[in-house]
């Protein structure tokens, strides 16, 4: 009787614990599946701003090198390294971590970091001419921090 007693008191007792324990996991669960989602949609779109990015710096690049004496007709194509990257205020708490500082409840962004360009490659009329090239070259590496040995260019 007395082992009856001490069993029904320890189920007891383990019942609130393992409800518990199944919200808790519930919980996690939930947390998992809503992480993934998200991830997935800032990494697509992250891929999507990259190519916006790119295709809007060439566009630009291109229109640049058209104004060049003796170049028309500019194909350009950029490779570029990494992806945009968010950089956010960071404050040292006493003990000397790092917290990010909020502003109603999002991180407060100080600035954007875009892809750095790797190489150019330009194909153009005038992309044969010694001259040409060479303003070409100097022109894409002053903008874009790019070492002449990344700029590639060809003429049609």
């Amino acid at each position: 009787m007395a082992d009856e007693k001490i069993l029904g008191k320890y189920l007891k007792n383990m019942k609130g614990k393992w409800l518990l324990l199944l919200l808790a996991a519930v919980a996690v669960a939930l947390l998992l599946l809503g992480g993934q989602g998200s991830k997935e949609t800032n990494a697509t779109t992250t891929t999507e701003e990259n190519e916006a990015y790119r295709h809007a710096l060439e566009a630009q690049l291109a229109d640049l090198c058209e104004k060049v004496a003796g170049v028309s007709d500019v194909s350009l194509m950029l490779t570029l390294e990494g992806g945009e990257r968010a950089v956010y205020a960071q404050d040292s708490t006493q003990n000397g971590a790092q917290d990010y500082v909020t502003v109603s409840g999002e991180g407060l962004l100080l600035y954007r970091e875009y892809p750095t360009v790797r190489g150019v490659a330009v194909v153009c009329r005038g992309g044969d001419n010694t001259a040409a090239r060479a303003e070409l070259t100097a022109l894409l590496s002053a903008l874009l921090d790019v070492g002449s040995n990344r700029i590639y260019i060809t003429g049609r």
